[in-house]
């Protein structure tokens, strides 16, 4: 079980917690299984992430990771070199911020975007 973003969450996947808005309000109890009105609602409530069951980030992670063109990868990972350069790359806080800023810049390619 793991928390991912809203983005990740597929139709048919259960909720492992209670999904709440900002102020805490339950939207959808723990169990529930997840349709595309569920992710509306979660989307209109402003919740951006809800814990998942069987499901965690880095699986999701490393499956946008895996379906990935290696041309785009090996870019992604180049301009990211680039932003570590000045940093110790054997620390584990590192290498997690390197893995997410791949991840991201990945995302943002899928979706046209520029950084």
């Amino acid at each position: 079980m793991g928390t991912i973003n809203l983005e990740n969450i597929q139709p048919g996947m259960l909720l492992a917690r209670d999904a709440k808005d900002l102020s805490g309000r339950v939207l959808l109890a723990a169990g529930t299984e997840i349709t595309e009105k569920h992710l509306r609602i979660l989307k209109i409530w402003g919740v951006s992430e809800a814990e998942i069951q069987g499901v965690d980030k880095e699986d999701v992670s490393g499956q946008a990771v895996s379906q990935t063109d290696p041309a785009l990868l090996s870019a992604a990972e180049k301009n990211t070199e680039e932003l570590f350069v000045f940093t110790d790359k054997t620390h584990p806080a590192i290498l997690e911020l390197m893995r997410l800023a791949v991840v991201r810049a990945l995302h943002v390619d899928e979706r046209g975007g520029n950084r």
